[in-house]
């Protein structure tokens, strides 16, 4: 599309009373609007499949998921993650996967794979692990007062899991997958990544690292302009803004890497281990019932 510079990944989950053989009671018979359990999976599912697709691969995909049936024993959201990593193998979209994801609990001192609901209460860990054959791409979840290095041994017993189920995968794509089918990838060109770095220089490491998250905004905003002035002064006709952003996505996550891996230090000054700042205050209206102030760093 004109003027696109992001990558439209639509992942929508549902699933319906039917799918437990029953309908929605009271007056309302129809089911709406996704609810919170719903809009939660879809994200869980998103976020490792969104960064293996190819980068500059712009166009439209769309991963649906519908529960057709449960025993409401299991939890569906895992099968999910599975069955969009396998729909995406066998099918002739560019996708660098298989993922894995497995839940993994810790009941009576031991680790459980994909533990029922109801072994789910005497859970001391409720992990969400995704990840590949070599990497973890993400992890999600929650425990009672685990020690450091136990949570390090349910990483790598939960990715171990996964293999079996990224294995099966790649046998399923060798037999039915489709031919992957190869797309233009819409990537900044090298002119204008060498001019956008030409012109950020140095002063990128002083505009990430001001003091408020707005004053950074307009310090790197006036870089891209400026690059933008330098691009269409140099390139003419063969100038596009979209491929500026492209650039400075590129430059920016450069800078940030290098000081997160190199020096420790985060955007907003903070090291690695530090916690934003976060207070709350209540009463803020008066005879509002409920009225807060919640401030986590800067939001």
């Amino acid at each position: 599309r004109p003027d696109q510079s992001w990558f439209p990944l639509t992942v929508d989950y549902r699933e319906k009373f039917t799918s437990a053989g029953r309908f929605p009671g009271g007056y309302f018979k129809r089911e709406g609007r996704p609810s919170e359990k719903e809009i939660l999976t879809s994200r869980l599912c998103d976020r490792p499949l969104r960064p293996l697709f190819p980068k500059g691969f712009l166009n439209e995909v769309q991963v649906i998921g519908f529960l057709l049936s449960t025993d409401q024993i299991n939890e569906a959201d895992i099968l999910m993650v599975n069955g969009a990593s396998a729909a995406l193998m066998i099918s002739d979209v560019p996708w660098n996967g298989p993922v894995g994801c497995i839940r993994l609990g810790e009941v009576d001192g031991k680790f459980v794979v994909n533990p029922t609901n109801e072994q789910m209460f005497d859970s001391a860990l409720d992990l969400v692990y995704v990840g590949n054959e070599k990497e973890m791409m993400m992890i999600e979840g929650s425990a009672d007062q685990m020690s450091e290095d136990r949570f390090v041994e349910a990483l790598e017993f939960a990715h171990d899991a996964i293999q079996d189920i990224i294995a099966a995968q790649r046998e399923l794509a060798a037999l039915c997958g489709k031919e992957k089918k190869e797309f233009e990838l819409i990537v900044a060109p090298d002119a204008v990544l060498d001019i956008c770095r030409g012109i950020a220089g140095d002063r990128m490491q002083e505009a990430i690292f001001a003091d408020s998250k707005q004053e950074r905004e307009v310090a790197v905003s006036g870089i891209k302009d400026e690059a933008r002035a330098a691009c269409e002064e140099r390139l003419g006709d063969d100038y596009d803004k979209n491929h500026v952003s492209m650039a400075f996505e590129i430059i920016q996550e450069e800078v940030y890497r290098d000081n997160i891996l190199e020096r420790g230090k985060r955007a907003d000054g903070r090291a690695p281990g530090d916690l934003r700042e976060v207070t709350c205050e209540t009463g803020v209206v008066p005879r509002v019932h409920g009225s807060a102030l919640f401030t986590r760093g800067e939001t």
